[in-house]
């Protein structure tokens, strides 16, 4: 978009030169890169995907802490932002540093949302497309080994965010919006999403099970009451919450919730700093026999269901929104879908999530089916925490595991 520094009212000046070129779907390296940058941690000098599990194994043990308010120190949010400049020269590091900035650096210990480091994020996920030589050309096996789904797939979500959110710089704005589209424009001509593509109309349109089933209609949201384990989870929503109930207000502990997530901690770093907790009941085939302690009828019934017991990837858990808390687009992992019971919700429509280009709210009692392969996110606008019951389970026209 800028041929020069001097032209770019949208990034630093060492950043300029990392602008999507008009004429080619790749980047122009830096020549006036800061030096003299110090990287944290050894990193190699071939390996981008090596170096972002180094990246992240770092600024992950920085991140997480015990007072739950997960965020980086002041110190080492510079040290990410230090790492997104030492990319610009060593592009090597480009895929680590944005991934870092997106994971652990969009969010300060406030909750306020840091957009120079999602501006950032994008930027160099964009580099890492032309580091890595994600092209068209590539077999689609030698796409996906070199991780080429994500380096596009991200920024464009995280440019159409910033475009979206932008409420006082129209340039800005414009040129996010147009940067998202470039890319997803250039995925359009990529053989392994050519038919898939064609109703993606938006970087919002993107989801990896339509990769997987092109010839069946995408839906963010399917409709609930067409999906047998939707309808059995409303029909178990009283006994689901006597139990949830239960846990909370165990008389032996402050919070039983939280002595149960405690034990078995969940981890993860999508939401706002202390917004979103989560106790694990069964992920890939292994029940977490504290929770089920504690509601045996809860996991009972849920044993019951062939779409859990049966599906290699089934990850069932209660979430506890906070309000207040929000949490950042992102994608799930293909073939599957995700049931939500908002097993408690008492402020009705005061919590919901955005899915692709759809949207929709919890109600106490009612499911929703979700295609999460589409980039989704989601906010609490209420007062009173909400606990939703959420389970991943196999894609119905996934033929090895089809219920």
């Amino acid at each position: 978009l800028f041929a020069s520094p001097e032209m770019s009212p949208l990034f630093p000046p060492w950043m300029a030169a990392l602008a999507l070129l008009p004429d080619v779907p790749f980047l122009c390296v830096s020549q006036e890169a800061p030096s003299g940058v110090v990287v944290p941690f050894q990193y190699s000098i071939v390996s981008d995907i090596e170096n972002q599990e180094t990246a992240m194994t770092y600024f992950e043990e920085r991140y997480y802490n015990a007072e739950n308010k997960w965020s980086l120190t002041g110190k080492d949010l510079a040290e990410a932002i230090a790492l997104g400049m030492a990319a610009v020269e060593k592009p090597v590091l480009a895929l680590a540093a944005a991934q870092v900035l997106y994971l652990y650096a969009w969010f300060k210990k406030s909750g306020e949302v840091m957009r120079d480091n999602i501006l950032m994020s994008a930027q160099l996920f964009e580099m890492s497309v032309n580091h890595a030589g994600c092209s068209k050309d590539l077999s689609t096996d030698e796409w996906l080994f070199r991780a080429c789904d994500i380096r596009f797939g991200q920024p464009a979500i995280l440019y159409s965010w910033l475009a979206e959110t932008e409420a006082e710089d129209e340039s800005l704005r414009l040129q996010c919006a147009q940067r998202a589209d470039r890319l997803l424009q250039y995925l359009k001509t990529v053989p392994r999403y050519a038919k898939a593509a064609v109703s993606w109309h938006t970087p919002w349109h993107i989801n990896f099970n339509q990769l997987r089933y092109p010839d069946i209609p995408a839906r963010p949201i399917w409709d609930a009451s067409k999906i047998p384990l939707a309808r059995f989870l409303e029909e178990h929503h009283a006994l689901f919450r006597a139990e949830l109930e239960a846990i909370i207000s165990a008389p032996d502990v402050p919070d039983g919730y939280e002595a149960i997530r405690k034990a078995d901690l969940s981890v993860e770093s999508l939401a706002t700093p202390g917004g979103w907790d989560a106790i694990r009941i069964v992920r890939y085939g292994h029940w977490n026999d504290a929770f089920c302690q504690f509601a045996p009828r809860t996991c009972a019934l849920l044993k019951t269901r062939k779409e859990l017991a049966e599906c290699p990837y089934v990850n069932t858990n209660y979430y506890k929104l906070f309000p207040g808390a929000h949490l950042k687009p992102h994608f799930g992992n293909a073939p599957r879908l995700t049931a939500h019971l908002a097993v408690i919700a008492p402020e009705p429509l005061r919590s919901g999530i955005t899915v692709g280009p759809a949207s929709s709210l919890w109600i106490e009692g009612k499911s929703m089916v979700l295609d999460d392969t589409f980039p989704h996110s989601v906010s609490h606008w209420g007062k009173e925490p909400r606990f939703v019951l959420a389970t991943w389970f196999c894609h119905p026209c996934d033929d090895n595991h089809d219920t």
